[in-house]
């Protein structure tokens, strides 16, 4: 979608209709890093949100809470000094794409204290800047005059807005339509155009160059342009959830295929080492013919010899070191398997928290990612007052075991086959009914790589018995004096 500066004048116009007079409750940054501010007014609290730095920038608002973590930066500062004020008023500058945001409290004495958030929503340009009075408090991104030589925007400079552009009213609309419309922009229509469903443009005027789309008009561009980033969001999250799973399952491969070429060199090793016995009673065959060669073959014979039982004592010193790597790589080949149901079975919204587990095994990915706020796990309650927890990820399992599950808690998880961890926990400490156990016992199964098949073998143990495997990406553990239960895969219907 392309916006002009008649578009930002209608949403300035729109913002202030409904959020002018509204108090800051807080400002934050949303998970998909919008810089969102969450207004109250007449009861109800909606989060305006700004993306600066989207290839169209956009000011939305939506319904929702601020995710509850400590900010860094810009959003720190701009929650500290707009936290508790009153939104004035929303302006326009008329020709450019730029929003103002004024904001005032003040204090018991009467003193009046003024801030402004200034949004400016060109493509590429994009940013966001906070006031007091003309003097920048921050932004989310600074300059110096070095860096852009007609402006600069940093902390305790003297505000300067974007430079005008030059030339016809809209580049979308032609003069004659757009000076007119320039004076009425509040009562104008607004014109939606979709393609298959989805926004493609919108405006306050026709636009012949969409005559073949599909064409609605409606009376609020702000609603319009929330709809337009959700499906477009949707979609570049679609298309990036995609290729972050096939570059995870490239690393996968590669790391298999590493382990795979180490394991058939190792194998060499062991099948050496067990015939050193054969080496050995060589050497010891020609020590025993040494009488029946000619002297001058003698020596020769010795060495041969000497050679012979160097590699016998070789390999036998090389025999337990070659067994242990034996058994390390068979365990990574087998945690590759785990770690790649998590990648094939994770939803595109959990594909991080698999991600931030494969760093370690990745060869050639970047630094690591930062972590990422805690989801809750999946929950259920029985009818006997048991709750069932089941982990989504690696990490969301590792969480699940190590920090939420008591010593005493039951953990669940399929035997010998890749699957979620699942805590049975009862907040009496008493022993859980028979029901409960095969109800977390299906649901391991449900949430497992054999989760088609008919019947299951569920291990189950006191989460006291749980260790972390050393060295091994989250949620990979071993586990001692296990029970077993066989049950379908299934969600039983009690749960809730």
């Amino acid at each position: 979608m392309y916006t002009d500066w008649l578009l930002v004048r209608r949403l300035a116009l729109e913002l202030n209709d409904r959020f002018a007079g509204a108090r800051v409750q807080d400002v934050g940054r949303l998970d998909d890093g919008r810089l969102a501010l969450a207004l109250w007014k007449k009861g109800r609290t909606a989060l305006v949100c700004i993306d600066p730095f989207a290839p169209t920038p956009l000011v939305t608002a939506q319904e929702g809470e601020l995710p509850i973590a400590p900010e860094p930066g810009f959003v720190r500062a701009a929650g500290a000094a707009l936290r508790g004020k009153t939104l004035e008023a929303v302006r326009s500058r008329r020709g450019d794409r730029l929003l103002r945001f004024d904001f005032l409290s003040r204090s018991r004495f009467g003193v009046a204290e003024t801030y402004s958030l200034v949004c400016e929503l060109v493509p590429r340009f994009g940013n966001v800047v906070l006031l007091k009075g003309d003097v920048v408090v921050a932004a989310m991104k600074e300059f110096s005059l070095a860096e852009n030589s007609v402006r600069a925007v940093h902390a305790g400079a003297v505000y300067q807005p974007p430079p005008m552009r030059q030339g016809a009213i809209s580049p979308m609309l032609p003069d004659e339509v757009a000076a007119p419309l320039a004076e009425h922009i509040a009562a104008a229509p607004v014109y939606v155009y979709r393609r298959d469903g989805q926004v493609l443009q919108a405006h306050l005027a026709p636009l012949p160059r969409y005559s073949q789309d599909e064409v609605e008009q409606t009376g609020s561009l702000l609603d319009v342009f929330s709809e337009f980033r959700a499906g477009h969001s949707a979609a570049t999250q679609s298309e990036g959830a995609a290729k972050l799973r096939r570059d995870l399952a490239r690393l996968l491969d590669r790391r298999e295929q590493k382990l795979k070429v180490e394991l058939e060199r190792v194998e060499r090793r062991a099948q050496a080492a067990q015939e050193r016995e054969g080496v050995r009673e060589s050497g010891e065959r020609i020590f025993a013919t040494l009488h029946e060669l000619p002297p001058e073959a003698r020596d020769e014979a010795k060495r041969q010899a000497a050679d012979l039982f160097a590699q016998y004592r070789k390999a036998g010193s090389a025999a337990g070191h070659i067994e242990k790597r034996r058994a390390e790589l068979l365990q990574a080949l087998e945690d590759l398997s785990q770690l790649r149901w998590d990648l094939e079975s994770a939803q595109a919204e959990h594909l991080e928290d698999v991600a931030a587990a494969l760093e370690d095994v990745r060869s050639e990915r970047g630094p690591a990612r930062a972590p990422r706020r805690r989801r809750k796990p999946l929950t259920y309650v029985t009818e006997h007052g048991s709750r069932i927890f089941v982990g989504r990820t690696p990490i969301e399992n590792a969480d699940l075991t190590f920090r939420v599950a008591r010593p005493n808690d039951l953990w669940f998880h399929v035997q010998n086959q890749p699957g979620a961890h699942v805590i049975l926990q009862r907040d009496d400490r008493t022993p859980p009914p028979q029901e409960d156990l095969l109800a977390a016992a299906a649901l391991a199964a449900l949430h497992s790589k054999a989760k088609n098949s008919a019947k299951v073998t569920v291990d189950y143990t006191q989460r006291k018995h749980v260790r972390k495997r050393p060295a091994a990406a989250p949620g990979l553990v071993f586990y001692t004096r296990p029970q077993s239960l066989v049950v379908s895969p299934r969600q039983p219907a009690e749960l809730r």
